[in-house]
């Protein structure tokens, strides 16, 4: 029971920074990614703070947030963590100081080896998780059986909350991407007030120029300065308009199918618990564009949204994904056995604010187009009623 009890208070102290990070990241979807990883690296430093000042020296949790810091990329956070805890090792357990160093440039050495190698990237929490229990069991061997026991623990504990870290974020990135898109139902009521306000000024100069006599001096020096007025009142009211909806795009080299896979697993839960099948062919590729990630994933989420809510009734419901590579583009395409579209509703799916759902804008699929657009690819829907629908997304790929 004591090594029990010893076991879970090294883990709150573990996971509890982790946690507030969590919690901020998702109560702050407006901040950067750079922020984002800010307080990433302050919550994996206070981690081991506290499981090196107040946890079992033997336990040897202190690990699980170096092996966070390089599954994230924080190279000169993995190094400075590296550091803290090899002193720790050496100086105050007393561990021999060549196993220790060995271990900490190994775990460097393979994070940096993995950064080029997709596999080697994917397998890296194994990878790191084994080293650890190698030499976890040398220094147990001489320190006692609580160290030994951590040998067994540790990968259970260390995938238990890598598996919360990222399912976590996963959640909070769907819930970003698509609070970006419901957004987007208050353009509806902004609309009906922008047209309200050029209607009136439009009204203005018609009710002048019904009045107007060209050959009354008297009206020309009158009406004609009240009538450029309201239309410059009106250009103004439509200018600040266009500025509101423009898109900006933060266009940089990516890997397409790292952000398949991304959006893939963010949406796996929500598939599973609607039991709809999901078959995707994913050729484990680098396949490179020039895009922006986030207004890409964006566009990704909403077409799976959409395929999920037409297979709501649906018996036996799946979704198909696969891609082929031209020599210019990639095509990707998502098929669903859903409702379908009839004519009308597939004619008419990238007009604005165009929307055959009870609660919907009528902007998800024209916001895609605009930011597909603003690639220079295309997305085509094609869709037969109750039989499923079909969305093609092509991008152009990058020539090296």
């Amino acid at each position: 029971m004591d090594i029990f009890n010893t076991l879970i208070v090294n883990i709150i102290y573990i996971i509890f920074p982790i946690l507030c990070y969590l919690f901020y990241v998702s109560y702050n979807e407006a901040f950067s990614k750079k922020n984002n990883y800010l307080f990433l690296e302050i919550a994996l430093f206070t981690s081991v703070y506290l499981c090196i000042e107040f946890g079992h020296p033997y336990v040897m949790l202190f690990n699980i947030p170096l092996l966070l810091a390089y599954r994230k990329e924080r190279g000169y956070c993995g190094i400075i963590l590296s550091l803290i805890i090899s002193y720790y090792c050496i100086d105050v357990l007393n561990f021999n100081s060549t196993y220790i160093i060995l271990e900490y440039i190994l775990f460097y050495v393979i994070f940096l080896l993995s950064k080029n190698n997709k596999k080697l990237k994917k397998n890296y929490t194994y990878i790191f998780i084994m080293l650890c229990m190698v030499f976890q069991f040398i220094y147990g061997i001489n320190n006692g059986y609580l160290t030994l026991v951590s040998v067994f623990t540790f990968p259970i504990i260390s995938l238990l909350i890598i598996k919360l870290l990222y399912k976590a974020e996963s959640i909070a990135s769907i819930h970003a991407s698509l609070s970006k898109i419901e957004d987007y139902k208050q353009v509806r009521e902004s609309l009906f007030k922008i047209t309200h306000e050029i209607k009136n000024p439009i009204a203005v100069c018609k009710g002048y120029l019904d009045m107007f006599d060209k050959n009354n001096p008297k009206h020309v020096d009158k009406f004609i300065p009240i009538i450029k007025n309201e239309i410059d009142r009106t250009l103004t009211i439509m200018n600040d308009f266009m500025e509101f909806s423009k898109i900006k795009l933060d266009l940089d080299i990516m890997d397409i199918e790292l952000l398949l896979e991304e959006v893939l697993d963010s949406l796996s839960s929500l598939i599973d618990s609607k039991e709809i099948k999901l078959y995707y062919d994913l050729k484990d590729d680098e396949i490179f564009i020039k895009g922006d990630y986030n207004r890409l994933k964006q566009v990704f989420i909403n077409v799976f949204k959409n395929s999920i809510e037409a297979l709501e009734n649906k018996k036996e419901g799946k979704i198909e994904i696969n891609y082929k590579t031209t020599s210019k583009n990639i095509i990707i395409s998502i098929n669903d056995n859903g409702i379908g579209m009839d004519e009308e509703t597939l004619n008419r799916i990238y007009e604005a604010f165009y929307t055959t759902k009870k609660r919907g804008t009528g902007l998800g699929v024209s916001l895609s187009k605009e930011i597909i657009d603003g690639h220079h690819g295309k997305i085509e829907y094609s869709s037969t009623l109750n039989e499923g629908t079909k969305v093609q997304i092509t991008l152009p790929l990058v020539s090296f």
